[in-house]
């Protein structure tokens, strides 16, 4: 059955502890401190049924680092209003936390009503009512109770039990995740760590990652309410002993997760919400708080939109972080003003992985924010461009799992994987149309640029569009399939594309190849070429690289070069002696060519490269 999480929060000695104890039977201040102090120093927890969980949290404005940790995780919120004295700095404080954190359901209970008329308790409602004005509690049922008479407190638990059966279910990531709220030792079991399960199973013998450390570790036993269970599940509140790890390398702040899918990062690109009441803007680079489940951290912010942020506004931004945090795109959190340390905003992950330069990463972030929910992953997998998002890195960037990560593909239509030998990414069909766009483009402009080559080495096309050399192959194989690209040889092409010559340059081909034509197997080299027919090696070397592309003209070792018209007459002979005989000599080859062993030797190996003729010892045969 699902379990579900109520969050009791509100201004100091407003009774949440005693409200807890009337409604359980238990005192959650376990500390010696607290029930010294009287007062919630650390989060306490208590069940009111065992499908429903109560946390308190402090309510002093010391204590809201704790109070945060307590509330990061809660299904119903529990706001409690002390009938004498009303709504206080730290119900508005716990108030607006709630609210930015996206509770979706609530209750308030004005508590110590005893103690108040009905003319007071009327004019606190109307308080409660203006404070909540426009909020997810907006319609929420005010209870007067009093925690020590016990008067309203059954009414208020049916309240609470109707309420968490109406309570939505949370996205369940299908990763097992946890926020660490307690870690401590235990003789004879060592390890324990106490939190509430944000998503996923987890199950005796499963291995676990700590994070921020990426320690690994195996759960030894489990604990629900109490009981010794074999797993858990979201929702649970859950005591985990762990096996292979010291009490030194986790603390609250930690992250236990199922592992390869979460990891600590140093910055992040979140949506900003500055509150209403806050009393000055956000400024770039002002250096702020985070609480993000039971993590605090420092850190700067950086707008992509102007240098401040109103109150009352939201926008894009990046914050770099001061010490490692464990987040995952979608996740909610709250920042505080550095001094004084009171709670002016929060905001929502959009982006764990960052790697280019600021000005890349503003607009991506920019993008990411403007684009409808719907619309962002689309967004997110096309911000990659030539370099698609792999299986692993989309685990990291998503926070999800495989299983997951396959239904969205499936159920987005503009996702799909694309698969090459080994390798796998996913793409939408824009990002793949525009890759290969950029192709064709650049083979247009190459052919512009240099109308005597032939085509573009892949690498010169690999830097252009900035891929890695897998995707690169998917693409030019896809394109070769659908006839947009050619291959030549070591080049791609435009298919359209063809080499002409000038008048002046067919007439300077013609002279060449008749020249190499009359020289047979003897031919000159590039400089005895120039002397003979009057124009430079540059322009010689551009006429013959054109009429080798065009079938007229072999070149062997680089530096030989022999007319087709030759090569068939020699082919010929070739044939036409192993019609008479079972071997050909290198002398007998020399003959048939009518040249020396320089160029023999060379020709011979490219007959057998060909697979016309097969070396023999000394000898070459005919390949049959």
């Amino acid at each position: 059955m699902k379990q579900t999480i109520i969050g009791l929060s509100g201004h100091i000695d407003h009774g949440k502890t005693a409200l807890v104890q009337a409604l359980t039977g238990i005192n959650t201040d376990r500390l010696a401190e607290e029930q010294k102090r009287g007062m919630t120093i650390d989060i306490g927890f208590a069940f009111l049924n065992e499908n429903t969980t109560l946390i308190d949290v402090p309510g002093h404005e010391k204590f809201v680092k704790n109070m945060m940790a307590g509330v990061s995780s809660i299904d119903v919120a529990l706001l409690v209003v002390a009938a004498d004295d009303g709504v206080m700095p730290q119900t508005r404080e716990h108030f607006e936390i709630l609210n930015l954190l996206d509770i979706p359901l609530g209750i308030i209970a004005l508590n110590k009503s005893d103690l108040a008329d009905d003319d007071w308790l009327d004019l606190v409602e109307l308080d409660i009512a203006e404070l909540v004005k426009d909020s997810f509690m907006e319609n929420a049922p005010i209870i007067r109770v009093s925690a020590t008479e016990g008067m309203g407190i059954e009414a208020l638990r049916q309240e609470l039990l109707t309420i968490c059966e109406k309570a939505p279910d949370k996205q369940d990531r299908g990763i097992f995740r946890m926020h660490v709220d307690r870690a401590f030792s235990m003789k004879g079991y060592g390890t324990v760590v106490t939190g509430t399960v944000n998503s996923g199973m987890l199950k005796t013998g499963d291995t676990i990652e700590i994070l921020p450390g990426s320690v690994r570790a195996r759960v030894r036993g489990l604990q629900s309410h109490s009981h010794e269970v074999e797993s858990v599940g979201m929702g649970d509140r859950a005591a985990i002993n762990l096996q292979g790890v010291e009490k030194s390398q986790i603390e609250r702040g930690s992250q236990i997760a199922e592992p390869k899918y979460l990891q600590a990062i140093n910055q992040m690109g979140v949506g900003l919400h500055l509150l209403s009441s806050a009393q000055k803007p956000l400024i770039q680079n002002q250096r702020i708080r985070i609480h993000l489940g039971t993590q605090e951290v420092m850190a700067r912010i950086a707008l992509t939109a102007g240098k401040y942020l109103q109150p009352g506004k939201k926008g894009p931004a990046l914050l770099r972080l001061e010490s490692p945090l464990v987040a995952a795109r979608g996740d909610k959190f709250i920042i505080r003003s550095f001094s004084p340390v009171i709670t002016i905003g929060g905001g929502e992950v959009l982006e764990v992985v960052i790697e280019e330069k600021w000005k890349v990463i503003k607009n991506k972030l920019q993008e990411l924010y403007e684009s409808p929910d719907s619309r962002q992953i689309i967004q997110l997998v096309e911000q990659e461009g030539a370099k698609p998002l792999t299986p692993e890195k989309l685990q990291y960037r998503l926070g999800i799992s495989e299983d997951q990560i396959k239904t969205m593909v499936d159920e987005t239509e503009d996702l799909f994987w694309l698969s090459h030998k080994q390798s796998k990414w996913l793409v939408t069909k824009t990002q793949w149309a525009n890759m290969k766009s950029q192709i064709q483009q650049f083979l247009s402009e190459f052919h512009k640029k240099n109308p005597l080559q032939p085509g573009a080495q892949k690498e010169e096309i690999r830097q252009h569009i900035k891929s890695e050399e897998a995707i690169l192959e998917a693409l030019l194989q896809a394109m070769l399939e659908e006839r947009t690209v050619l291959q030549k040889g070591k080049v791609w092409l435009d298919p359209e594309f063809t080499i002409t010559l000038s008048n002046d340059d067919d007439s300077l081909q013609n002279n060449v190849l008749e020249q190499l034509n009359q020289e047979g197997f003897t031919p000159s080299n590039l400089s005895q070429l120039s002397s003979k027919i009057g124009d430079s090696k540059e322009k010689l070397m551009r006429v013959l690289q054109v009429a080798e592309q065009q079938g007229k003209l072999l070149r062997i070792d680089g530096n030989l070069m022999f007319t087709q018209t030759n090569f068939l007459k020699l082919r010929e002979k070739v044939t036409q002696h192993f019609s008479n005989h079972t071997e050909m000599s290198v002398s007998e080859f020399k003959e048939l060519a009518h040249t020396s062993r320089k160029y023999a030797v060379p020709l011979l190996e490219y007959f057998d490269k060909l697979k016309i003729t097969y070396r023999d010892g000394n000898t070459r045969k005919l390949v049959k």
